[in-house]
């Protein structure tokens, strides 16, 4: 009786916004001192069957919105099934504890940044500095930049990052990452200059929007105060610092997605560059060593030259053309990034620019652009690039009209040979087809076959994939307050089995039909089977969940694991998959494949 008591008292302090007490639990963990208070949740040191762990208990009036709590329930399921990394906080459970919503992730250990540059802010009249350094801010960029390369967050700011005593980064809540996007925009709490503006107007979280709020995150830890327009330029308040960095934080944090740096680990490479290796730093502040041209040095230098060739009436343009070229090959400073479309590759010297031009890789249109300053340009214009970019074209339309008019030729001295030889097989050819036909018809019975012959850049490939079924059902464990996962919850306790070995019934929660569901992963056929083409596999399990309020596939298991090269590739395809979507719950399947 003195639990039940214990745990309605908890209840209340949560919903009236106190602290839980030391030593309540929350599933198989118990509470212990109170770490920080974040947007969203409140953080706790907590004991879990593993030992010490991390617990967020989400606000109750963050958790009473079934929206936003839907929302972090898909998020904290997302989060769990990613393999671990050194700068990604690991998510290992969650729960519903009566009305307590809660996260649980491996031990979090050290301090929040936002706490950092609090403490850097009260210091900063004796300091004269209210940021990190740049050292100290490079450091922290690149690695938040290498945590959400693969992954999306959305939502990060200050509050998201723990350095630890060591100085190692880590993003802590990427779990509470989409739960406070949908806070913000049903006006729960405020959203921050960190947030990318297309995200408040709806939009998903992606890789443009974490470079806008890994870029504010730049400009707040070297000047020590939030993002805004109209704001100091990090160079004018930051000692040692040039125009570079103001150039990088303008781009990244650009209103247009389409105008930011593609990926966040693209802007966390070249930040590393400009204050890592000092190529942003005033020389009177940090020796480096020379650099290469700049792209535009090196346009107005060329320009220069050939502009006086031609008035002088000689006839060295070409050669001013040469020796720009034989620079720009002896140049192995990699500091050009190469824009296509929407995405940036790179980066390369002028040299593998150069080459990449000559098998067609580069053409017009594609942007290259200077890390160090941010000067960009396209190819086509380029004075040194562009005339590169014209030949190359040229010399390969003319390799393929070559090759076509040889394969004309082929193709005209084989169709005499080849007349006579139609007519004699014309026989056989009929008598095969009767063959085939009648063992057709033979054939209907048995599993349906998906043919991935086109699927696989032109492999000769044959998939068999199997109607799904639902795994077995097992009892119940949570008492008779249990319901969907992603549906109206009632008090109890619930586990939210993140490590997804749950594949109990759903409770009366929606599920798409297995008809539907075969409907959607059998077009993957092709790519399915190549996985297991491409790992020597010749057959596979494969269990999955799918998350009813997104359609997407939120958990994948191959031959029972969640581990090794066919689950990586595997995991990959049927995540890339879009199933219609339900209201609530999620639906389970399980089918075979083999090629």
């Amino acid at each position: 009786m003195a639990g039940t008591t214990s745990g309605i008292h908890a209840a209340q302090a949560v919903t009236s916004g106190a602290r839980l007490a030391p030593g309540f639990a929350l599933g198989e963990y118990r509470v212990g001192q109170a770490l920080w208070p974040l947007r969203i949740a409140d953080a706790y040191k907590a004991d879990g069957p593993k030992g010490p762990a991390t617990v967020y208990v989400i606000h109750a009036r963050i958790a009473a919105n079934p929206a936003v709590r839907d929302e972090i329930i898909a998020g904290t399921r997302a989060a769990a099934a990613l393999p671990e990394h050194k700068h990604l906080v690991h998510t290992i459970a969650a729960g519903l504890t009566g009305d307590i919503l809660w996260i649980a992730t491996e031990e979090v250990d050290g301090s929040l940044v936002r706490d950092l540059l609090a403490k850097k802010r009260l210091g900063s009249q004796r300091a004269g500095n209210a940021g990190l350094g740049t050292r100290a801010t490079g450091n922290l960029v690149v690695g938040v930049a290498q945590a959400l390369a693969e992954v999306h967050h959305g939502a990060l700011a200050d509050e998201s990052i723990v350095v630890s005593r060591t100085g190692r980064v880590r993003v802590t809540d990427l779990a509470l990452g989409a739960g406070t996007i949908a806070a913000i925009r049903a006006g729960l709490v405020p959203g921050g200059s960190t947030i990318a503006p297309e995200l408040l107007q709806g939009g998903a979280p992606n890789g443009p929007a974490d470079v806008f709020s890994i870029g504010a995150l730049l400009y707040e830890c070297l000047v020590g105060a939030p993002l805004e327009r109209g704001g100091a330029r990090p160079s004018e308040v930051v000692p040692g610092v040039n125009s570079q960095i103001d150039d990088l934080v303008g781009r990244a944090c650009h209103k247009d997605p389409e105008k930011r740096f593609g990926r966040a680990d693209v802007l966390g490479e070249v930040v590393g560059e400009a204050l890592g290796k000092g190529g942003a730093m005033q020389t009177s502040h940090v020796p480096t060593l020379a650099a290469a041209p700049s792209l535009a040095d090196q346009q107005v230098s060329l320009a220069a030259e050939l502009g006086n060739a031609a008035a002088s009436g000689s006839m060295n343009a070409m050669g001013a053309v040469d020796r720009a070229l034989a620079t720009a090959l002896a140049d192995t400073t990699e500091k050009w990034l190469i824009s296509k479309g929407k995405l940036d590759y790179g980066p390369f010297s002028l040299a593998d620019v150069i080459a990449q031009i000559e098998k067609g890789e580069i053409v017009a249109g594609n942007i290259i652009m200077d890390k160090d300053s941010g000067a960009r340009v396209d190819v086509g214009t380029h004075p040194l690039l562009g005339p590169m970019v014209e030949q190359a074209k040229q010399r390969l339309d003319d390799q393929r009209r070559a090759q076509a008019e040889v394969a004309v030729q082929s193709s005209e001295k084989k169709k005499g040979a080849m007349l006579y030889g139609m007519i004699g097989l014309g026989v056989v050819g009929a008598a095969v087809a009767v063959y085939f036909i009648i063992q057709a018809a033979r054939g209907d019975a048995g599993e349906k076959k998906i043919a991935g012959v086109d699927k696989l850049d032109g492999a000769q490939l044959q998939v068999k994939v199997t109607m799904p079924k639902a795994p077995p059902k097992r009892a119940k464990t949570g008492g008779p307050g249990r319901t969907g996962t992603g549906g109206n919850y009632t008090r109890g306790s619930e586990d939210l089995s993140l490590d997804m070995s749950d594949d109990g019934d759903d409770g009366g929660s929606s599920t798409l039909d297995m008809g539907t569901v075969y409907n959607v992963y059998s077009s993957y056929g092709g790519r399915l089977g190549g996985c297991l083409h491409s790992t020597g596999a010749g057959q596979a399990n494969i269990s999955i969940i799918i998350d009813g309020p997104s359609g997407r596939v939120t958990f994948v298991k191959v031959d029972g694991k969640q581990g090794g090269a066919t689950w990586a590739c595997i995991n990959g395809v049927m995540r890339g998959m879009k199933f219609p979507t339900l209201k609530s719950g999620r639906t389970r399947a399980e089918f075979d494949i083999g090629i």
